[in-house]
């Protein structure tokens, strides 16, 4: 996200949805980033040709689009900004995820904004398809907004695990951080840093009837996994401060457990805005996340969320891919993957 020309706004047809116009003209404004907004209506030509009777098919399709247009248009003049006289406005049709990764992708775009499709604004309500695709699959980093949430980004917290130290793993702590602080920047928030960690098998070693290991012996083993966890996050904080070192000193927090339990809670007591989190492609799969911890993370938190992917990331969604059906949303899967996070 470092020296930003373009961010990509998509506003859909539900309540609320144009909040992710005025959260990125406010990142413009800070980052003289230019914008795109844009729509994507789905089944357009099932609606078309239920009409064929009454207008030709391809006229009702325009007269469609372009009110879309105009009244996309009519909202961004309605800010007296310059940001918003100058973006870029178009609508689109076909299956929203791929429309927006390919748009992301084709002009250059730094970061997706977007209102969040999740059912309700509490903990325990799913993302939507759109969004789950989006954050799977996209090779530029979304910004899903809770709509339920009035308040601008006052708290950032950022998630990483100290424990993760190969190779990818680093890099994409260092960006995930990079990404949390310019963005704590841009908004004037609190930057705040999470590291969880847990012995594995320490619940075994403490109540198996089989194991027998002495009580000391495992709260030895606690006492080094946590001194690791705390040691890894303070050679990332010393990175953060020669790297990173016009930025605010951000808060470091290293919590016992695991991310699915220690995440949601730490959003909830320290009322955060924007969670940032990085997400990891599959070996040999591109495109998805590591595992279910991600997601279930990502599925009992009522706060904002962005998602950062490693540099050289693949997505599956192929730029010039036609045809997908959105009620068979994963058949993309083995498109040429042709789509990459920018290095």
């Amino acid at each position: 996200m470092t020296n930003r020309k373009r961010i990509l706004v998509v506003v859909q047809q539900q309540p609320g949805s144009e909040r992710a116009i005025d959260h990125a003209l406010a990142m413009a404004r800070q980052s003289d980033a230019d914008l795109t907004v844009i729509d994507v209506y789905s089944y357009l030509d099932a609606y078309t040709k239920a009409l064929s009777d009454v207008i030709d098919g391809s006229e009702l399709r325009q007269l469609v689009l372009e009110h879309r247009k105009d009244h996309l248009k009519r909202y961004l003049a309605s800010h007296d900004d310059e940001k918003a006289r100058t973006a870029e406005v178009k609508v689109l049709d076909g299956v929203p995820f791929v429309e927006i990764i390919r748009e992301a992708v084709n002009t250059g775009c730094e970061l997706t904004v977007k209102v969040s499709d999740r059912e309700g604004g509490s903990r325990n309500r799913n993302f939507g398809s759109t969004d789950m695709h989006l954050i799977r699959k996209s090779p530029i980093p979304v910004w899903t907004i809770n709509a339920a949430r009035k308040d601008t980004a006052r708290r950032v917290l950022a998630t990483v695990d100290p424990l993760a130290m190969d190779d990818e793993s680093r890099d994409l702590h260092r960006k995930t951080l990079k990404v949390a602080a310019e963005l704590a920047e841009m908004t004037n928030a609190r930057l705040l840093v999470l590291s969880t960690w847990q012995l594995i098998g320490e619940e075994s070693m403490r109540n198996s009837p089989f194991l027998k290991i002495d009580d000391a012996r495992i709260d030895s083993l606690v006492d080094e996994t946590d001194n690791r966890a705390r040691n890894a996050q303070s050679l990332l904080a010393r990175w953060f401060e020669r790297e990173v070192p016009h930025a605010t000193i951000p808060n470091w927090h290293v919590i016992k457990g695991t991310a699915r339990q220690v995440i949601p809670d730490f959003v909830e007591a320290h009322d955060i805005e924007l969670l940032v989190m990085g997400s990891v492609a599959r070996a040999d799969i591109p495109g998805l996340l590591i595992g279910s911890t991600a997601e279930s993370v990502l599925g009992d938190i009522n706060c904002s969320v962005l998602t950062v992917k490693p540099d050289g990331f693949v997505s599956p969604i192929a730029l010039d891919q036609t045809g997908l059906d959105p009620a068979a949303p994963d058949e993309e899967e083995d498109a040429p993957p042709v789509a990459h996070a920018a290095a």
